[in-house]
């Protein structure tokens, strides 16, 4: 058993893979499994997974399996794992050296005090392709919600923070995992939204730590995410609409509740901000989604937002998106 589960779902990323899977073997740091799941690449990903599996059979695992997407690959991933905590990372970004030494540092000091951690929050650089880079929250101290009240954890991440969704940035706990039965939500674009709902509603213990150590590079050619997708905002949709009828949530406190929303119902308004790149058949497809769902917009404190809610009741989804553009 591991202390560390990296879970690495892998698809056509042969250009980047030898580069995120070293960052992790030349760490200061050996307890550790790597399980890279292959999920049906058709590049060269596959054979440089069975390499490295081959090289080092004590610290890399390999699941091959049928093309099923992200969220399939971490699920995979999350059933296979034996070790203690679980970290996400994707095969086309790296990690920076000593992270999982410090990691482990912090976790250990509060498990000898007898305190558990469900979620550990960390920091994230963003990498450019033309090289700058981000980081991310820089001007907010994390170590300041540190012993602090959930509620205080879920204002920081959920109202101040701009990194607030990536499973990444989260290392959690698999017992807490396995109690709540989590896993990601299979077939949709933007699964991590309603992983990391699903985090802060469950879990009870966070610890925070300073250190950026997750470099995500952003504008990849080829990225998923780099690509208009009316699969991407009518998935959004589901997922908002799920967690806010989600009567889980009314176990938390009403503020946090309310807070928690609004970050979702924020991402849908992102979404949108896209509607004026699709052609006429997806942008109808959107807005008949959106029309069935308008009150979910009512959880918003941004003015061009309740305007949005607003005219969408009494006019319609179609002109207020035309509104709110004429706002953007």
């Amino acid at each position: 058993m591991a202390f560390f589960s990296i879970i690495i779902p892998v698809y056509n990323v042969e250009g980047y893979l030898r580069e995120c899977i070293e960052s992790i073997l030349i760490q200061d740091f050996s307890d550790f499994e790597i399980i890279l799941v292959n999920d049906g690449s058709t590049d060269g990903s596959k054979a440089i997974c069975i390499e490295y599996a081959q090289c080092y059979p004590e610290r890399v695992r390999l699941i091959d399996k049928e093309n099923g997407g992200l969220s399939d690959a971490r699920n995979a991933g999350m059933k296979k794992a034996t070790g203690e905590y679980l970290i996400f990372v994707d095969s086309d970004d790296y990690i920076t050296n000593s992270s999982l030494k410090l990691f482990y540092k912090e976790l250990t000091i509060r498990k000898e005090a007898k305190l558990v951690t469900d979620i550990l929050i960390t920091r994230f650089i963003q990498v450019y392709y033309d090289g700058s880079v981000k980081y991310m929250d820089e001007n907010i101290s994390m170590q300041e919600i540190n012993n602090c009240s959930k509620n205080v954890i879920v204002d920081y991440i959920f109202k101040h923070s701009r990194n607030t969704w990536p499973a990444q940035r989260y290392i959690v706990n698999k017992s807490f995992v396995e109690e709540y039965d989590l896993e990601f939500k299979k077939g949709y674009l933007h699964e991590d939204v309603d992983w990391t709902m699903k985090l802060f509603l469950y879990a009870e213990q966070f610890f925070c730590v300073e250190h950026y150590w997750y470099a995500h590079r952003i504008d990849r050619s080829g990225s998923i995410t780099s690509k208009p997708n009316v699969k991407r905002v009518l998935d959004v949709i589901d997922i908002v609409k799920d967690n806010i009828s989600d009567q889980n949530f009314n176990s938390l406190n009403s503020n946090s509740k309310v807070i928690m929303f609004r970050r979702l119902v924020n991402s849908l308004y992102s979404s949108i901000s896209m509607y004026h790149l699709f052609d006429e058949i997806d942008k109808k497809i959107i807005v008949e989604n959106l029309d069935l769902n308008i009150a979910i917009f009512k959880y918003t404190s941004q003015v061009k937002h309740k305007m949005f809610y607003i005219v969408s009741k009494i006019f319609g989804v179609k002109l207020s998106i035309g509104i709110i553009r004429l706002f953007n």
